[in-house]
């Protein structure tokens, strides 16, 4: 039951789910003597559906790496294997930024064997044709843990890189680059000045056939304006310091070096729910401001 639940947390379609479940109530078909053998294709079946979700196949045929090696042109199991861990970046590039090589061809050549042993569970011969209650149990356990061991494999591995390239990157290349790249606030003030950007964390969120993505998260610190270019001249313009929580991408190509000089920024997601959430208590301190000035003035 455990790696019943363990793999239902690992699948991320409803189509996956649906399949799997599927997968998992033609065991209790007591009648059919094929009852095993259709859970173990479904299962494997499973298996190629969540790596065709990973590596799709133009993506894989986008990587300056991907060769030709089917006479149909689609890329082998390692190959969508590869591109799941480590997207359009080649094993020469990682090498130069100190990824162990030797230790990633190995991990694919371990996952690539899981997926044999998910094949060779499908195969119908006499030792594994209607198997009783308790070798259906013990075969079923079996390709439940081969499963799990081929996604919590790819993903811990993915991750893995993902940790290392995340070393790579340094605070102020971050804030640099957000420094030059902000939302537009004109739906809070007519005016207003973008004071500084604080980044509170980044990290690679994914890694394609062409990019690097890393997610940026932060606060923008903004002096909002208020009041006519006549009234701030005279004087009676109202300036707000303001802070607004912020998240965006940061899109960078994949090159020798990392990070790429060549990136590019997604539009910035600014947060302004609290302005409006709170929108009385705004009010109430532009109103103090107002009766502030008014009785300088007297």
């Amino acid at each position: 039951m455990d790696s019943v639940n363990d793999i239902k947390g690992l699948l991320t379609s409803q189509f996956e789910t649906d399949l799997f479940e599927a997968s998992l109530a033609s065991l209790n078909e007591t009648g059919n003597k094929l009852r095993y053998n259709n859970f173990a294709y479904s299962i494997r079946e499973l298996s190629r559906h969540f790596l065709h979700r990973l590596a799709p196949e133009q993506n894989v045929k986008n990587c300056s790496w991907y060769k030709k090696e089917t006479e149909d042109g689609k890329p082998t199991r390692s190959q969508r294997i590869r591109y799941a861990i480590q997207g359009g970046i080649t094993n020469k590039t990682l090498g130069k930024w100190g990824f162990d090589i030797e230790e990633l061809n190995e991990t694919i050549k371990e996952i690539k064997a899981v997926i044999d042993t998910l094949s060779k569970y499908t195969h119908i011969n006499p030792d594994v044709f209607d198997l009783k209650e308790d070798e259906i149990e013990k075969y079923k356990n079996d390709v439940l843990s081969a499963f799990k061991n081929f996604v919590q494999t790819i993903e811990s591995y993915r991750e893995q890189l993902k940790t290392f390239l995340d070393g790579h990157i340094e605070d102020h290349m971050i804030s640099s680059v957000v420094s030059n790249y902000f939302e537009n606030l004109d739906h809070l003030a007519p005016y207003y000045s973008l004071n500084y950007s604080e980044l509170k964390d980044y990290h690679i969120s994914e890694i394609t056939d062409q990019e690097i993505i890393v997610s940026v998260f932060g606060d923008l610190h903004v002096t909002l304006e208020y009041g006519s270019k006549q009234e701030r001249r005279d004087d009676d313009g109202l300036d707000l310091e303001e802070c607004f929580p912020f998240e965006t991408n940061i899109r960078y190509e994949i090159e020798d070096d990392f990070p790429s000089q060549r990136y590019e920024v997604d539009e910035f997601d600014v947060d302004t729910s609290e302005w409006y959430g709170d929108e009385e208590y705004y009010e109430n301190e532009i109103d103090k401001e107002i009766d502030k000035r008014i009785n300088e003035t007297e």
